[in-house]
C-alpha cells in the first residue's frame, strides 16, 4: 500500500556465490557498515532471484526494500542507489551462465519494471557500469536482456 517512487534505474547484480536466499543476504548485510559507520538496515537489493540452491531456481522474492519503496544499498554509488531497482540473482556469473529458469525470470521482471516506470533499455544497467566490479559476470546475458525493454 506505498506509493512507488519515481525508480530510473534497474541494476543487475550476481551473488558471486554458488547458493543464498533473501534471508541469507539479508543476515550478511546486516552486519555491514556504511562509510559513516552506520549499520545497513539489511539486504541492500529490491529483488532476488533464485537458482536452486537457498530459492527456488527462477523464484523472484521482493525484499522488504521494494516492498517499502525505499532506497537502495546495492550499487555502491548514492545516487543510482536512490533511484536504481537493485536485482541480485543467486550464482557466479564470472563461472558460468544463469539458469533458464533465472534467465526466464530475469526478463519477466526488468519487462514488467521498466514498462511500469518507463526505464529505457539503457538505464537497464549491470553494477560494474557503477563501480569498479566484474558483477553481474562475463557470463550474464545483459545486451539481451536490455532487448525485453518496451520500445527496444
Amino acid at each position: 500500500n506505498v506509493p512507488e517512487t519515481a525508480w530510473e534505474y534497474i541494476v543487475i547484480h550476481h551473488s558471486a556465490g554458488t547458493s543464498g536466499s533473501v534471508e541469507s543476504i539479508h543476515k550478511e548485510h546486516i552486519q555491514r557498515k556504511d562509510s559513516s559507520g552506520n549499520r545497513w538496515l539489511g539486504i541492500g537489493y529490491h529483488f532476488v532471484i533464485g537458482n536452486g540452491h537457498g530459492m527456488k531456481d527462477g523464484e523472484v522474492q521482493a525484499t522488504f526494500r521494494w516492498n517499502e519503496q525505499i532506497h537502495g544499498a546495492h550499487s555502491g554509488n548514492a545516487m543510482v542507489n536512490a533511484r536504481g531497482i537493485g536485482i541480485c540473482l543467486i550464482g557466479n556469473f564470472e563461472d558460468h551462465p544463469p539458469t533458464p529458469a533465472q534467465v526466464k525470470a530475469i526478463r519477466d521482471l526488468v519487462k514488467t519494471l521498466a514498462s511500469r516506470h518507463h526505464i529505457s533499455k539503457t538505464d537497464v544497467i549491470g553494477h560494474g557500469s557503477v563501480k569498479a566490479t566484474a558483477c553481474p559476470g562475463k557470463h550474464f546475458p545483459l545486451k539481451e536482456l536490455r532487448d525485453v525493454v518496451p520500445g527496444s
